[in-house]
């Protein structure tokens, strides 16, 4: 059992459960707060430690990058030189061994994150470890999903028990999410790109294992599972399409949400084309909520205007601070809208 942390109040057990939760879903190293767990740690503490991260089950089974593990290791490896307590035989082996397999890593740069959930549940996603891959940036988690999610939990109500369409939902953190805490009555996850799809549909099968496919002549239908609580599908949407993409007959969605992916004027047009089909297939009686990472204030700007003259009413919501997902929310202003337009708009 871990010694009481120095000069903290924090219980050492519950420092673990943070450190653990931080490690699993590859929080940038100097992000961490250790709470004082390394400043007085035996070895049945050290071995406790690596068992919990790097030699946890789900990162044996499902690595995250080698490189963060690396990184992590050092970190603890240095602190524990600074203030002269030996270090466990475990924690130099795994260094070595993690260093011995540095870039042998999916040639694609594949890797995954697990994020411990409310409830003891955890998602547990593949990603590129590339910051852009095949020319796109939907292969990884990107903060304002983060964001999103934990909006979510403090708004249960307006997700449970809804038909839920994402729009761009990259490797499906979001999606995949709701589908497991909000219990929706259907959620579809969609995306453009072969590679985000394909890997969409991996995640959603990854985090569903037990669930039961349903077959579906849509071809743009890539998976179709009913996981019991849930309808979870993977669909390859076209913005520009969607009106041939037969979409109205899988869902009738009720909530529309979409995050990070106001970032290009490119996609602008488009993805109004999607946001007005979806509102005039529901007779304008949907939700769209919309959470952004603001990179340029004129570039989200553009885009909120354009929604405006196209008749939709805007609310910014409270973003909720950090808890159960994790994010830099000093470095990236992430803002979330509820957009919604007027039943009689024509």
């Amino acid at each position: 059992m871990f010694q009481k942390c120095k000069n903290k109040t924090m219980r050492p057990e519950d420092a673990l459960a943070l450190v653990r939760k931080n490690f699993l879903c590859g929080t940038p190293i100097n992000q961490i707060d250790w709470h004082g767990l390394l400043d007085d740690i035996s070895w049945e503490d050290q071995e406790e430690l690596l068992n919990q991260t790097v030699n946890n089950s789900l990162v044996v089974q499902y690595p995250l990058k080698t490189g963060y593990q690396i990184a992590f290791l050092k970190h603890i490896i240095h602190h524990l030189n600074k203030m002269n307590i030996e270090q466990h035989d475990q924690l130099y082996e795994r260094y070595c061994g993690l260093l011995s397999q540095s870039g042998m890593e999916d040639q694609a740069g594949f890797s995954f994150k697990h994020y411990e959930l409310p409830g003891n549940d955890v998602i547990t996603l593949k990603e590129s470890s590339a910051f852009i891959s095949e020319g796109t940036t939907g292969l990884c988690s990107w903060q304002a999903s983060k964001a999103l999610c934990e909006f979510i939990t403090h708004n249960l109500e307006d997700f449970h028990g809804k038909n839920i369409l994402e729009l761009g939902s990259g490797v499906g953190l979001t999606g995949i999410f709701m589908a497991k805490h909000c219990e929706p009555s259907m959620i579809v996850l969609s995306d453009y790109h072969s590679s985000v799809v394909g890997t969409l549909k991996q995640n959603v099968e990854l985090n569903f294992p037990k669930g039961a496919k349903v077959e579906t002549d849509n071809p743009l239908v890539k998976c179709l599972v009913d996981n019991g609580d849930s309808i979870v599908a993977v669909m390859d949407l076209d913005w520009s399409y969607i009106n041939a993409s037969n979409i109205n007959q899988l869902i009738e969605p009720d909530v529309l949400v979409g995050a990070d992916i106001v970032y290009d004027h490119a996609l602008f047009q488009p993805l109004l084309i999607a946001i007005n089909y979806v509102f005039a297939l529901t007779n304008n009686k949907c939700k769209f909520v919309l959470s952004c990472t603001e990179r340029n204030q004129d570039t989200l700007n553009d885009f909120l205007e354009m929604l405006v003259t196209a008749k939709f009413r805007i609310n910014e919501e409270t973003v909720c601070a950090p808890k159960h997902f994790q994010w830099d929310a000093t470095a990236s202003k992430i803002r979330i809208f509820s957009i919604t337009r007027d039943w009689s708009f024509q």
